[in-house]
């Protein structure tokens, strides 16, 4: 149940019932050191509808204690409402919620949504950069179908364009067709092609002509770019796979994918009026951006990110008829994004109100606060990302001598997956940081560690105690018997809210916050009583349904984020 809109329909009736339609924007917000929940500004709609305060604090104060949820209300001067709860019926409600799959969190309206997200470039190794992309869009995608919609996932990897032009005349100019055999070598040579590639005219001009000569499909040309593509796209989902993020082959359309749609697109936003010639390029000008026209032809006839980026919306939108497109793209493609989407809308390659959104992120910094360049930076690489991570997982979990090797490196993979999605899950997505790997593995801390370690002490105290999750929650009742408790309550009921809230803002800190929190009182509970030791088999149950319905809290809330739980460590 999200009470915070249950009691804002209640306020809204109850304004409706003295012909207030008017919608005010008062707040409803958790304020457990004072009451339970507490409503603000409705001395603004006293001032505005001409009504008096006083008036208003009564008539609210008498409607919602008609309420079984709700059990005392206090007017607290200058206009605070201050809302307590019926603790017998947020037992009630507990007991009947829990045992619904989903916390009786209902689908939204079914919608086919089409998310863009990861898009490393090809001939380079996946590094730090693309961990936010990568893993905010699959755990946006998670959240979306958790709430019932079909979701569209597309991996739009760079592959096409002058980078190639620049590799393959390097390798053809030192004969290095047959070194060409992993990722890490053609991203040490790429290096080293680019430098020379801005220094030498000659390299430069040649390097240009075979980007043509490989948009033309040559054959020599081409089967060395199809060579780079395949090995480049097999060692990445080889990460998508350890990581446990859920993209596939069948979801990857590269940029070449376009070439052959991108003179139609030049010629016909030239007959709709859209683009126009100027100086041999073709370029188009939105009223809003003058000064930053696109350009979607260049002078040698050769094409840009913006054409395929213009043909690839006008192809999703037909090919899957989606109700909502995503983007998920740094901040610095915001202005950008609005150019190519107001001109897919202008050329009705899309409707004038369809819903096309960028969820822009914030970069991955290094240590001197700016941004990681992938191409230039001594940057690590996911896969040494992954091997650190490992190594100080399994430095944690080595101390247990009982554990075999298969189970310490099974231990290990869940617990690098884990850390490595939640420092970028745990951060506001619009905010800069710096990938501080040191402080990642933490008990006593906002980690992922901690929340999957108290999701396995609650499975082995349920299993100590001859039950599991399903059997506590089916069988046994809860009633509150202490403020902690109480408090354990409404973060329960708080469940449906944070989906909710976090799915509408694309903001997965929102979920890892709600599960740390509810993780730390856990703890607090544990600390404080070893439930297996009580006597009183009433009691015993009720806290073991209440450390059960946390347990299906957290394997849920972690299943969003596309982190694995721990059964045993």
């Amino acid at each position: 149940m999200n009470i915070k809109n249950y009691i804002k329909n209640q306020i809204t009736n109850i304004l409706k019932s003295i012909n207030i339609n008017k919608k005010y924007n008062y707040k409803i917000k958790n304020n457990y050191k004072y009451s339970d929940y507490q409503i603000n500004g409705i001395i603004i709609i006293s001032k505005k509808e001409k009504i008096k305060l006083n008036f208003l604090f009564k008539l609210i104060k008498q409607k919602l204690l008609k309420n079984k949820i709700f059990n005392k209300i206090k007017i607290i001067n200058p206009g605070f409402i201050n809302i307590f709860l019926n603790k017998k019926y947020i037992e009630k409600l507990i007991n009947k919620i829990s045992k619904k799959k989903k916390f009786n969190i209902k689908k939204t309206k079914k919608k086919k949504i089409l998310i863009d997200y990861s898009s490393p470039n090809i001939a380079k190794e996946m590094h730090i950069g693309n961990l936010r992309s990568t893993i905010i869009g699959d755990y946006l995608s998670n959240i979306l179908k958790f709430l019932g919609n079909k979701i569209i996932k597309i991996n739009h990897i760079g592959d096409w364009g002058t980078q190639f032009g620049i590799l393959i005349t390097w390798i053809k100019k030192y004969k290095l067709e047959k070194k060409i055999k992993n990722i890490k070598y053609i991203s040490y040579i790429y290096k080293k092609a680019q430098k020379y590639f801005y220094k030498n005219n000659k390299f430069a001009l040649k390097a240009k002509k075979n980007v043509v000569k490989l948009q033309n499909k040559k054959k020599n040309i081409y089967n060395l770019w199809k060579k780079i593509v395949k090995i480049t796209t097999k060692e990445n989902y080889k990460i998508y796979k350890y990581l446990n993020i859920k993209l596939k082959k069948k979801h990857t359309i590269g940029e070449s994918y376009y070439q052959k749609s991108l003179t139609k697109i030049v010629n016909d936003l030239i007959k709709k009026k859209i683009a126009i010639k100027n100086n041999k390029s073709i370029i188009i000008f939105l009223k809003n951006y003058i000064k930053y026209p696109i350009i979607i032809q260049k002078k040698d006839k050769g094409f840009l990110y913006s054409t395929t980026d213009i043909a690839a919306i006008k192809y999703r939108y037909k090919k899957f008829k989606p109700n909502k497109i995503i983007y998920i793209i740094d901040y610095r493609q915001t202005e950008y994004l609005k150019q190519i989407f107001q001109i897919c809308k202008n050329s009705n390659y899309i409707p004038k109100n369809f819903n096309i959104i960028h969820y822009k992120f914030g970069l991955i910094l290094n240590k001197n606060n700016k941004p990681i360049k992938s191409r230039k930076d001594n940057y690590l690489t996911i896969k040494q990302i992954i091997n650190l991570i490992k190594k100080k997982s399994k430095n944690f979990i080595n101390y247990n001598k009982k554990y075999n090797k298969y189970k310490i490196n099974r231990i290990t993979k869940k617990i690098t997956i884990g850390t490595i999605k939640y420092i970028e899950l745990s951060k506001n997505r619009k905010t800069n940081y710096y990938f501080n790997i040191n402080k990642v593995l933490s008990l006593k801390s906002n980690t992922s560690l901690y929340i999957q370690y108290s999701y396995t002490r609650i499975i082995s105290i349920l299993r100590k105690n001859n039950t599991n999750t399903t059997n506590s929650i089916k069988y046994f009742k809860y009633y509150i018997t202490s403020k902690l408790e109480y408090l354990i309550s409404l973060k329960i009921l708080n469940f449906k809210e944070i989906i909710k809230k976090s799915a509408k803002k694309c903001k997965s800190n929102i979920i890892c916050k709600y599960l740390y929190d509810i993780s730390s009182l856990f703890s607090n509970l544990y600390e404080k009583q070893n439930i297996s030791n009580i006597k009183n088999n009433k009691l015993k149950k009720s806290k073991l349904k209440l450390i059960a319905i946390i347990s299906k809290i957290l394997r849920i809330g972690l299943n969003i984020l596309g982190i694995p739980i721990l059964y045993n460590i």
